[in-house]
């Protein structure tokens, strides 16, 4: 199974092209494929956030784009908050890290899969990930250098750095 934290990407991958001065962009098909190698995929879920309204068309169109590639989109709606200190209020991701740590879990107390892949670097995954390694199963962490937690590193069996694979997952 591959687990993508589609927020930690976004983020990451902007770090990744602000310090490198390019413009990757991922091919999902490829980095999935590269990830799964030999091994059977059982399901690749991104799990983000809808666009708010007026609608994103080029985020609605990556949606799109994933559904087209079998992968699963898990959306969480967006929520307000108001901005400490001011009467603004701005919009933030509430519910995808935990919709994500769930189904790893349960997934895994399932028998849905004998390898989690997890495309994050967010700490906030490593006890769920800890859990699920003292289940039996095997969680492999893929992330961005500069935005990986080192909690999460430490917590899986093998670690895989975008930066390193950037050439073979890249948009042609």
């Amino acid at each position: 199974m591959v687990f993508v934290d589609g927020s930690n990407v976004f983020w990451g991958r902007r770090k990744y092209n602000e310090l490198n001065k390019t413009n990757l962009k991922i091919d999902y098909l490829k980095l999935i494929g590269h990830l799964v190698n030999n091994r059977s995929l059982v399901r690749a879920i991104y799990y983000c956030s809808k666009p708010i309204p007026p609608n994103d068309s080029s985020q609605l169109q990556f949606y799109d784009y994933l559904r087209k590639c079998n992968v699963q989109v898990i959306e969480k709606e967006l929520k307000t908050r108001q901005k400490v200190g001011t009467t603004e209020m701005r919009f933030v991701e509430k519910g995808v890290d935990v919709a994500l740590a769930t189904d790893l879990l349960g997934m895994a107390w399932e028998g849905a899969y004998d390898a989690a892949i997890l495309v994050s670097g967010d700490g906030d995954f490593t006890g769920a990930v800890n859990r699920v390694m003292a289940k039996g199963k095997n969680v492999e962490i893929v992330s961005f250098k500069g935005s990986c937690s080192s909690e999460l590193r430490n917590s899986s069996i093998k670690i895989t750095y975008i930066d390193d694979i950037a050439q073979i997952i890249k948009t042609m």
